[in-house]
């Protein structure tokens, strides 16, 4: 257990929190460096550890960017992505004294008086929080705390971010604080625990009639905009059910997640788009518990119906309608020079899954659809990024990246033509 002085990492002013920006950004140079001359090693390891205490400590967006990276298949070396893992549970913890004022200073009243029983202990140290096993009304419960202040360390780190768009939009087409602002709103909402709750039990009501799926009910009298309450849930984590199940059962799993996604992005029109390995427990029972409501995000009709009109196109591969469909969709700021051919075929192999009666999700497929949008693509100066677009991107990426975790096989074509044949039925 980490004492006080763990705040002080969280808290620390831009131009410390930059160095440590520098060393992460330094250790990751160096991965980069090892994995395109394939000189892989124990090194790496080292490495990954380094950049997993600094991620950790200082929590938020940052130790966000290292989760994301630690689950992704090829894209950094395997010991890398070992000594990441620990940022999906978090390492390091902020003492409970620190922790149960924030929960007294929600309620007015003394941890003890709020619940049957509260262990000091965290079973997991999150990027903007930390979770507790307690009991409350005799139903065991879990409760996650914010880190005192973490919400305007966030704000801080976003307007600093702002300045840097503008610079770099001057070489692209794309609005550089368009889309910091976007993401700034979903983190500034993630640290809206009340809000969170909302978000857990409109899911759990819209998922209710699915055998498959668990979702932990959020109590409502031990939450506030800091403090969130849920129902207990056990089941082994993603990385022991990954090494324990058998094919046949990670197979059936894969194709449970890749339908809570898509029926939650074309028939509810709001995404969870946070599918990280830390946000899924495997109980007993053949379902998978589904974890952490923070980051969601609802998106408007007509945005909706420009992305199944051109998701459609691409898994039916009617490429003599993709153009019109691209531009429509609003993907092209500068029609002039833009190579359509080349983003059918980066279009054609993010959905590749989708294309084939069969697929089986490899490092190599991943690492080749994130070599397809390196530097070198031309079109990454003319294209668009629409703000809600950007979440749709991180649940397809973080979603196949879990998949190729579990190195699994199966028909996820029937599982996007169910999800695109659903009628839209916003979530209340």
């Amino acid at each position: 257990m980490a004492d006080d002085d763990e705040l002080e990492g969280i808290h620390r002013g831009w131009g410390r929190r930059l160095l440590s920006t520098g060393k992460i950004a330094a250790s990751a140079a160096r991965l980069a460096a090892r994995r395109v001359v394939g000189a892989e090693g124990p090194q790496d390891a080292a490495i990954g550890e380094t950049l997993s205490r600094e991620l950790d400590q200082m929590k938020g967006m940052a130790m966000k960017v290292g989760q994301i990276l630690s689950y992704f298949d090829g894209v950094l070396p395997e010991g890398t992505h070992r000594a990441l893992q620990s940022l999906q549970r978090g390492a390091r913890a902020v003492s409970f004294t620190r922790m149960a004022e924030v929960i007294e200073a929600a309620f007015g009243e003394p941890v003890d008086a709020l619940f049957d029983r509260f262990e000091r202990e965290p079973i997991a140290a999150a990027s903007i929080g930390q979770v507790y096993r307690a009991r409350y009304r005799g139903r065991e419960v879990v409760v996650k705390v914010q880190y005192p202040g973490i919400r305007e360390t966030i704000a801080g780190d976003f307007s600093r971010l702002q300045g840097l768009a503008k610079i770099a939009s001057l070489a692209s087409s794309v609005d550089g604080p368009a889309l910091v602002e976007e993401l700034r709103a979903r983190f500034i909402e993630e640290c809206d625990y009340q809000l969170e709750g909302d978000h857990q039990n409109t899911f759990r009501a819209a998922f209710a009639d699915d055998p498959q799926v668990e979702i932990p009910a959020a109590i409502g009298q031990r939450t506030r905009e800091t403090v969130l309450t849920s129902e207990f849930c056990e089941g082994r984590d993603f990385y022991t059910f990954a090494a324990e199940a058998s094919q046949a059962r990670r197979d059936e799993v894969a194709l449970c997640l890749t339908r809570f996604a898509l029926r939650s992005l074309y028939e509810l029109g709001m995404v969870n788009a946070d599918p990280h390995p830390g946000n899924y427990l495997f109980p007993a029972r053949d379902a998978v518990v589904f974890l952490d409501y923070g980051c969601v995000r609802r998106f408007d009709a007509e945005f909706l119906a420009a992305q199944r009109r051109l998701t459609r196109i691409v898994i039916e591969d009617r490429r003599a309608d993709y153009d019109d469909a691209l531009v429509a969709a609003g993907m092209v700021a500068k029609e002039k020079g833009f190579d359509f051919d080349l983003q059918w075929k980066v279009d054609c192999h993010l959905l590749a899954p989708y294309r084939t009666p069969r697929f089986h999700f490899t490092p190599e497929y991943v690492r080749a659809a994130m070599d397809l949008n390196r530097p070198g693509n031309p079109n990454l100066r003319r294209i668009a990024i629409p703000p809600q677009w950007i979440w749709v991107q991180r649940l397809q990426f973080g979603l196949h990246a879990v998949l190729t975790r579990l190195s699994a096989e199966g028909r996820f074509a029937d599982a996007m033509h169910e999800a695109l044949a659903m009628p839209r039925r916003p979530a209340a």
